[in-house]
């Protein structure tokens, strides 16, 4: 597992799969864009899918068509839904057998922390990075605007450790 600050680099060089137009699909999608990433938003509206798209100067295809769009090897797939939250931890936002084209799969799932989608792209290969650490990033940062301190991030991870 890597950590999230992690993924500007791997970005650079990958077309990033948002599945979801939303906050967070939205964040991963400016920030891809950034850091120079081709990318591709999944939405099951299609026109607020079209509309992150023509924002970030990326390409917006259908979610009929998630599994037979593969264009290169080695993507980025972060999953922004709460497909595979609980109590629906056995659900996936992608077949297993789409996971193989992924080289970093990042799920904003928090709880289950294993989920399904994750579990699968281990099983092909891919790196993963679960929810967790954007939550507790966000409240770092939460922390740090609303007292004017540093987070005690040691804290977070234990507290997150021990109740996720």
């Amino acid at each position: 597992m890597v950590p999230l600050h992690f993924l500007g680099h791997l970005l650079l060089v990958n077309y990033v799969w948002s599945l979801r137009a939303g906050g967070a699909g939205k964040a991963i999608a400016y920030g891809a864009a950034e850091k120079g990433a081709r990318v591709v938003i999944v939405n099951r509206t299609f026109e607020k899918a079209k509309d992150l798209a023509h924002k970030v100067g990326g390409q917006a295809i259908p979610l009929s068509e998630v599994e037979n769009f593969h264009p290169e090897e080695g993507m980025v797939l972060a999953n922004t839904t709460s497909v595979g939250m609980t109590p629906y931890s056995d659900e996936t936002p992608i077949p297993k057998h789409v996971s193989k084209h992924y080289c970093l799969v990042f799920d904003a799932v928090y709880a289950p922390k294993d989920t399904r989608l994750l579990r699968e792209a281990t099983d092909t290969g891919a790196v993963i990075v679960d929810g967790t650490e954007m939550l507790i990033r966000q409240g770092f940062e939460q922390y740090e605007n609303f007292t004017g301190l540093p987070a005690p991030e040691e804290l977070f991870r234990q507290v997150m450790k021990n109740h996720v």
